[in-house]
């Protein structure tokens, strides 16, 4: 079992086998479980332990969803020494993570992230948080659990959709800091997607087909991606400088979430995200020749949308729609905002840039 420990954050548990768990999860320990519905294959490695159930939406991930586990862990007799594990995607622990952070001011916590979004971004880094008036994560804490295991197993029931929303923010990750690794991923993401297409029964989910092609590779991406992160976290855990570069595509993605109205994935609004920041570079003439169109191309190959248009719920929007939103973003400090641009691989820079300039060059943008 491979094993990284922040200086500041969680240790990481990366293991190939499920079962594994189990040495993680001992018996006599004050645990309380907060667990996805759908994953009722993972209750017996929580069964000496009190589990509170939810529906992982984004409609649910509000202060009402956390004020009734709030209530549920008080009627079980949780105390300050109570510790809690989110089992699920980045929805549930987020949640999960919000509740364990301000419960009796704070009891300890740990995560068992279930899908490919969640075990390299969602679940790492300590951000904890829940929906306020359709803006994402506007309330919560940066707290960082205990303990992450990550298991690539976990994701053979994941759904095509499912799957895929990972996928945008593995190659986010590998943008940034790792081309090789990110042509390895586009290459690995690329032979899945054509597999899948290749079924005609689909009796196999799509995260199936992903592990049984290459578990060992599989395993090697996530388990960099989160080492990735876990350095930018323990260098800059309150995003004051080098953590704003993880949010590459996401100032367009929660506006596209927005506007949406929930109806498109994170993951494919991340994608579409990441190209329009890379066309915006274009457009002030900083990014290397052809990046925002070899971008498209890698994310189309990987399974991914790379414009508003390949989407029915964002199909009416454009790109200059999205500013509006954009104005309250929590990423926003009076009339300028904090914006990743894209220049090429391993070549990003974080810009101040006010949003009037902003929704000129996004009101150029075709």
């Amino acid at each position: 079992m491979a094993t990284n420990k922040m200086k500041m954050g969680p240790l990481l548990h990366i293991n190939k086998d499920i079962n594994c768990l189990r040495n993680l999860v001992l018996a006599g320990t004050n645990y309380f479980v907060i667990i996805d519905n759908n994953l009722q294959h993972l209750s017996s490695f929580f069964e000496d332990f009190p589990q509170i159930r939810l529906t992982a939406c984004e409609q649910g991930k509000t202060l009402e969803t956390v004020e009734k586990i709030a209530e549920t862990l008080l009627e079980l007799g949780a105390d300050r020494d109570a510790f809690i594990i989110g089992v699920g995607g980045g929805i549930t622990t987020d949640i999960a993570g919000f509740t364990a952070s301000i419960y009796k001011r704070g009891v300890k916590f740990a995560f068992v992230p279930t899908t490919l979004l969640s075990q390299t971004d969602a679940s790492i880094g300590g951000k904890n948080g829940v929906n306020f008036h359709a803006f994402k994560n506007m309330l919560g804490t940066i707290t960082q659990p205990e303990w992450i295991f990550i298991c690539p197993q976990l994701l053979e029931t994941l759904p095509q959709e499912d799957f895929k929303a990972g996928i945008a923010e593995v190659l986010k990750t590998f943008i940034l800091f790792d081309k090789e690794m990110y042509r390895t991923s586009v290459g690995y993401f690329s032979s899945v997607a054509k597999e899948y297409a290749q079924r005609d029964d689909r009796k196999n989910t799509y995260g199936k087909i992903a592990v049984n092609q290459d578990m060992d590779l599989l395993c090697r991406i996530i388990g960099k991606c989160a080492e990735y992160k876990c350095g930018v976290v323990e260098r800059d855990e309150f995003e004051k400088g080098e953590r704003r570069m993880l949010n590459l595509g996401h100032t367009f993605a929660h506006a596209i979430e927005k506007l949406s109205e929930g109806k498109i994935s994170h993951g494919y609004a991340v994608s579409i995200g990441m190209v329009i920041a890379a066309r915006i570079a274009g457009s002030m003439g900083v990014a290397q020749e052809g990046f925002a169109e070899s971008l498209a191309r890698d994310l189309m190959m990987a399974g991914l949308p790379s414009s508003l248009e390949e989407c029915p719920a964002t199909a009416h929007l454009k790109v200059a729609d999205l500013t509006d939103a954009i104005k309250k973003d929590k990423k926003v400090t009076g009339n300028s905002l904090h914006f990743i641009l894209p220049k090429g691989l391993e070549d990003v820079e974080d810009i101040v840039i006010p949003i009037e300039t902003l929704k000129k060059i996004c009101n150029d943008l075709r």
